[in-house]
């Protein structure tokens, strides 16, 4: 909202003491105490430049605070992080190149924030220190899912129907994909940290305890459109199909509930995916609305109160509802507006327009506001309990972003240098070359046009004393690590020259000049080896040279990428065979592959991994991912294909002879038909050939003193009726055993 300039009267006071109570209340035994702070902090800082320049402006630059919300520009190529008590822009990230014009989605979970790029499948994560979106790691496929919960991140992908862990500090897989059994619907992660999967092919969902898949539940009728929603950081599943809503735990449902009144089942008629259901509720209460009709549910999960209503639609199209105190909120996305419904009233309340045009809204309910974005366009806003409304505009150029070395602004804390509360209004931040404390500004000037001499001579500045250079920032790159830091205060040096190198690294340039640039690149040392660094300003006349806080570990590579190039060469006759690979472009140090197939995962250094005692007529994937000191990269997928190759041969045993020789059912004369023959060959004239699929046992038979207990397999052409036929004969008359290159049929 717009600020104005005013005397405060008793409704802002009033405003100010309730932000500040609910701020407090934020240090309740089981919430987090630092984010109560931040939140204390921010409240004071409004009320600060509320009572000087009027409600919602400042002379100071906003800090991140932990009740505030990333929000996505896909237009843009940025992610702006919003004060959730002023609207305001405190922070803005520049996306990593190829992201702009990409639909991305943020996921939050652990003290992480993650932007998956939809298009694709690259995942980065916001450093809200530097507000940089650096470091980030490509998983190559498009149409994939983010989440994130506790200590865990997760990417899903619903085309391979694989789950991936992440390091979502690193971005680099934490693990091989491990394969569901099915394609997955949307994925939520608990407060608990368990990714939870829905199959609803098989009317199961999956979840993954720390980590680790465990035993699917069972919660449908397999076919069954399954829709999952975390209530109060509690997993809540949706079976959209029999209109049934179920709590529940690892180990099973813990609860079940009928919708009933709201017309979802598939009985009705009703398209499944017309009901709408939230991702996440910021309490235990779950809305859920049936699109076409306007039927909406609103289930307790804990309670089991439910509220039944119906809005009034026009065949609009509808997102998922939120619920935020007594409203519930739904996205009109064909006109950009939010439709409001108050439960105390039990009637409509005004529409709140978020955008001019249509699109789709995205919708979070957070902390006790509900956060509304148009990732297509500027516009977003955050309102609160009350349904006050803050217009946010991403767009927004006097935002703070990519600081330069030095500064840091944090997330869930204080800055370093800045009051608790905020720099109060008209509070001057020193300038990057001023000494601590000091505080420029204009002075009278004796030699000003116009003016007159004073007749007094003004004093000199003081000197002023040498500083350190700031802590530097370890960047790793593919063979170096790449070390930036700010500039020292005070005196100006002579020049800054890196200290901490090891014996088998080079440093370049040997040293930096007062002006810059400051940056230093380090090439060789071990990837096994983390290194850390100062950098020291050395100045001129006898003044002590100041040496920086130290730099934070880091190794000279990166996680490597995908393996290259996966094949598979079975052995000869089936059974296993060989899964080789070439290594990541770039890699660096000792790369160690996990190999994900039959019988699980294996660890090797080598650039193979040899599979037996398979079944033949089998085809199962296999994935590798490589791995080093600093993380693991994509994995590379193919198949393990164990279809036996066919053959051709001739027919033996069967030449000067006219008896046909009969093509079976079942390898054995008994109980099994006879759906074809191979003619018979009187005088041995002709050349008959089949094609041997495979052999396998079955009942012995004896022909002119050889016996054998082996059957082919095989498709034989019959010239006399232009007809392909299929099944069994004795070796016999094939001699399959005697040929290496066909393989038992399993």
């Amino acid at each position: 909202m717009p600020a104005e300039t005013r005397t405060p009267g008793p409704q802002l006071r009033q405003r100010c003491a309730a932000l500040t109570i609910a701020a407090w209340a934020r240090l309740r035994p089981t919430g987090n105490r630092v984010t109560g702070y931040v939140a204390v902090g921010a409240v004071g800082a409004l009320i600060g430049t509320s009572l000087a320049v009027g409600a919602g402006a400042s002379g100071s630059r906003p800090r991140l605070a932990d009740i505030g919300a990333w929000l996505a520009s896909s237009e843009k190529g940025e992610i702006a992080h919003v004060h959730g008590l002023t609207g305001a822009v405190d922070g803005k990230v520049v996306l990593p190149a190829g992201m702009a014009g990409h639909r991305v989605s943020v996921a939050r979970g652990g003290g992480s924030t993650l932007v998956l790029d939809e298009q694709t499948g690259r995942v980065a994560r916001i450093d809200a220190s530097q507000l940089t979106a650096g470091q980030s790691a490509d998983y190559g496929a498009a149409g994939l899912q983010l989440v994130s919960g506790g200590a865990y991140a997760y990417v899903v992908d619903p085309v391979r129907g694989t789950v991936r862990r992440i390091d979502p500090a690193l971005t680099t897989a934490a693990g091989p994909a491990v394969d569901l059994g099915g394609k997955p619907g949307a994925a939520v992660v608990d407060q608990e940290g368990t990714l939870w999967v829905p199959l609803a092919e098989r009317g199961t969902v999956v979840p993954f305890v720390k980590g680790r898949k465990s035993t699917a539940v069972k919660v449908a009728e397999p076919g069954h459109d399954l829709v999952l929603t975390l209530a109060d950081g509690r997993p809540v599943v949706t079976d959209r199909t029999a209109a049934v809503l179920k709590a529940l735990t690892a180990t099973g449902v813990r609860g079940t509930f009928e919708l009933g009144g709201a017309n979802t089942g598939a009985s009705s008629g009703a398209d499944a995916s017309d009901t709408l259901v939230p991702t996440s509720t910021d309490g235990s209460v779950v809305p859920v609305l049936v699109g076409r009709s306007g039927d909406l549910v609103l289930l307790d999960v804990l309670s089991r109160h439910t509220v039944r209503a119906r809005v009034p639609v026009q065949g609009q199209r509808l997102g998922a509802p939120q619920l935020l105190g007594k409203r519930v909120y739904i996205p009109d996305e064909s006109t950009g507006r939010l439709l409001v419904y108050d439960t105390s009233l039990a009637a409509p309340a005004e529409p709140v327009r978020i955008t001019e045009s249509a699109g789709e809204l995205e919708l979070l309910v957070r902390d006790g506001l509900l956060w509304v974005n148009d990732p297509d366009s500027a516009h977003a806003a955050v309102i609160d309990a009350d349904g006050e409304v803050r217009r946010i505009g991403k767009y927004g150029t006097e935002v703070p972003s990519a600081l330069e070395p030095g500064e840091r602004w944090v997330e869930d804390g204080v800055p370093t240098g800045f009051p608790a509360a905020g720099l109060p209004s008209g509070t001057v931040t020193p300038g990057a070359n001023a000494p601590a404390g000091g505080t420029p500004g204009p002075g009278p000037d004796p030699q000003a046009p116009g003016g007159e001499p004073t007749g007094t001579v003004p004093s000199p500045p003081p000197a002023q004393e040498p500083g350190a250079p700031g802590a530097p920032q370890a960047e790793s790159r593919m063979g170096a690590i790449r070390i930036t830091f700010a500039e020292a205060l005070g005196a100006t040096p002579r020049r800054y020259v890196l200290k901490g190198q090891a014996p088998d690294q080079t440093v370049t340039p040997d040293g930096i000049g007062p002006d810059g640039p400051f940056a230093f690149e380090v090439k060789g040392g071990s990837c096994e080896e983390q290194y850390s660094f100062t950098v020291v300003a050395e100045y001129a006349g006898g003044k002590p040279s100041k040496e920086s806080a130290p730099s934070a570990l880091a190794r000279p590579c990166v996680a490597p990428g995908a393996p290259r190039e996966l094949t598979f060469t079975p052995t000869q006759g089936g059974h296993g065979g060989t899964v080789t690979w070439q290594p990541p472009q770039g890699a660096n140090g000792t790369v160690t592959y996990a190999v994900n197939g039959p019988g699980g995962t294996a660890e090797t250094t080598e650039l193979s991994h040899t599979y037996k005692n398979m079944k033949n007529g089998t085809v199962t994937w296999v994935t590798v991912m490589a791995g080093n000191a600093a993380g693991s990269g994509a994995a590379v997928s193919g198949k393990i294909d164990l279809t036996p190759p066919s053959q051709e041969m001739a027919i033996v045993n069967n030449t000067a002879n006219s008896t046909p020789v009969g093509i079976r059912s079942l390898p054995t004369t008994v109980g099994s038909g006879r759906p074809g023959e191979i003619p018979g060959n009187p005088g041995g004239h002709l050349t008959q050939v089949t094609t041997v699929h495979c052999k396998v046992e079955g009942q012995e038979q004896t022909y002119n003193d050889e016996t054998t207990k082996f059957w082919a397999y095989h498709t034989f052409h019959h010239p006399g009726i232009d007809k392909d036929i299929t099944g069994y004969t004795s070796d016999l008359f094939v001699n399959s055993r005697a040929n290496p290159d066909v393989w038992e049929c399993e």
